[in-house]
């Protein structure tokens, strides 16, 4: 498993959207965000799903941030509702004023029943 064109575009869209989020440059999260919606299902896209969340670390609660991240790595799965939901936030953004931490705490309520669900998925076939 090698270091691709298309895991390091991953990659570096991921790290665009978290400066985007982290100063505040909403367009620029948004533009980058688009791309992360449809990413491919493998570990690099929860990689970058990381890597956007620890971008809302300005912006919201570090708390629930660091919820999210543990329930997106926990869930072991690019999820793109969650990169949906920010791509939106991030156009609203632009006009109007988005409570990052109210919708990172959902975020992270909704990674985490997401985790838990895939665990009892998991322990089911085994």
């Amino acid at each position: 498993m090698g270091i691709t064109k298309s895991s390091s575009l991953t990659v570096t869209l991921g790290a665009l959207a978290a400066i985007g989020l982290l100063l505040g440059l909403w367009p620029l999260a948004a533009l980058a965000l688009a791309f992360l919606v449809g990413g491919r299902r493998e570990p690099v896209a929860f990689a970058a799903d990381t890597i956007v969340f620890v971008g809302l670390a300005s912006h919201a609660d570090l708390l629930w941030v660091a919820l999210l991240v543990v329930a997106s790595l926990a869930a072991r799965e690019h999820d793109p509702r969650a990169i949906l939901i920010l791509f939106f936030a991030s156009l609203a953004a632009i006009v109007v004023y988005v409570d990052w931490t109210i919708l990172t705490g959902l975020l992270a309520v909704l990674a985490t029943i997401h985790a838990v669900f895939s665990a009892r998925r998991a322990l089911r076939r085994a």
